[in-house]
């Protein structure tokens, strides 16, 4: 009992945040807080809120012995279906029950560069105005609202990819078109700003600067409510299966977010909330984005730089090695060389060693007298000797020696 108190606790606590993606900021837990929270919100969504990543909130959940959801665990409750909770095993030997998550950018300051680019922008960028009324919206909104009046015309379902379900395409909701006049202004003012907007595959804008590009969106809180049977669906519902479905819903909040990584610690987040609306906060919006770009291209200058002397020093690396490759093949063919010589001075002493040993040279073997045999063979020894001919050609022989000349190495 005490438990399931403390972990409703737990939970409340972060419902009480703005947003999913609001960083509670540093706090510390029990395990069994932790515990309730795992298997109350997708890991995904609340490493969002403790400000670290879904691996690293996993590896904390590891390391405390906190188990987590299994794969598929939470499109089996929305779908209704009967899901498996692990209990909290006792705390190992040693293990702290106190568990202690600071946000990764927690005590991070911006960078100096990066708030002298950011002053720039509000000084020189002018404030999105945000219209009561959308009486010409920007094309890529326009396409937004031509296509829903098409939806709507052809009177079919629709998969709306935000909801995860299908849906009969409606007028837009108030907060939609808040959505869209919200948008409006910021698209504007971006391309006053001489940056084009453009709209990704998945639906999240672009926007590009020189070679710099930025992907964002402007996309409504959405959460999850219980939705009574249908008559259909309750002539299906087996014993045992809820009475209810999971499905998402927008609220009244608005959350503005970039895609992916921004420099020098630049704001990536804004959204409804104590601080104002986003319609407020626009302003900040759009210096961010304006900043952004400067920031961005010296640090992919100072990326294509890193990675030219990185370059530089592999090709050096690998002609350094060429070339002591190629010296060790001359030093081998020289070798060769040098064992033809001796051996062909060898051979030469050995042929006068046979020469004094036979005593009879018209001796025939094989046909032949012992005296050609001795010439046959001191002659084979001058031709097998390098400096029987010109000496120079043992370095033209080393010469035509390239990297490739011997294959076993």
């Amino acid at each position: 009992m005490k438990d399931s108190v403390v972990g409703e606790m737990a939970v409340n606590s972060v419902r009480q945040t703005n947003s999913e993606n609001d960083p509670i900021g540093p706090t510390s837990l029990t395990r069994q807080e932790l515990h309730a929270l795992v298997w109350a919100h997708p890991v995904s969504h609340l490493a969002k809120r403790f400000g670290i990543s879904d691996q690293g909130l996993a590896k904390i959940c590891d390391r405390f012995e906190v188990p987590r959801p299994v794969q598929g665990h939470w499109n089996k409750l929305a779908a209704g279906k009967p899901v498996i909770t692990r209990a909290l095993p006792p705390a190992g030997p040693g293990m702290d029950e106190t568990i202690r998550i600071v946000p990764v950018a927690a005590g991070r300051a911006v960078a100096p560069a990066t708030q002298i680019a950011l002053a720039a922008a509000r000084d020189k960028a002018s404030p999105p105005r945000i219209v009561d009324r959308l009486a010409r919206p920007h094309p890529i909104i326009a396409g937004w609202i031509a296509k829903r009046e098409r939806d709507i015309g052809k009177r079919e379902q629709i998969y709306d990819h935000r909801l995860k379900r299908l849906v009969h395409p409606a007028p837009f909701t108030p907060q939609e078109r808040r959505r869209h006049r919200a948008l409006d202004a910021l698209l504007k003012a971006l391309e006053a700003e001489h940056v084009a907007i453009t709209e990704s595959d998945r639906r999240d804008l672009v926007a590009t600067l020189g070679r710099e590009r930025i992907e964002f969106q402007l996309r409504t809180k959405l959460q999850q409510v219980r939705r009574p049977l249908t008559a259909d669906e309750q002539r299906w519902r087996s014993s045992g299966d809820k009475d209810y479905r999971l499905e998402l819903v927008e609220t009244d909040i608005l959350i503005f977010e970039v895609k992916g990584w921004l420099p020098g610690g630049l704001q990536r987040n804004w959204q409804d909330g104590r601080k104002g609306t986003v319609e407020m906060m626009a302003g900040d919006i759009l210096a961010t984005l304006v900043a952004a770009f400067p920031l961005m291209a010296v640090e992919r200058e100072q990326r294509e730089k890193a990675e030219e002397r990185r370059r530089i020093e592999a090709q050096r690396r690998y002609e350094l090695e060429q070339q002591r490759k190629l010296e060790e093949n001359r030093f081998r063919r020289l070798l060769e060389h040098a064992g033809r010589w001796r051996d062909a001075e060898l051979a030469r002493s050995f042929v006068a060693a046979l020469r004094a040993a036979i005593p009879d040279p018209t001796m025939v073997i094989e046909d032949k007298p012992a005296s050609e045999w001795l010439d046959w063979a001191e002659a084979r020894a001058t031709q097998y000797d390098p400096l029987a001919s010109d000496p120079l050609d043992v370095f033209e022989s080393i010469a035509d020696v390239t990297n490739w000349t011997y294959r076993d190495r």
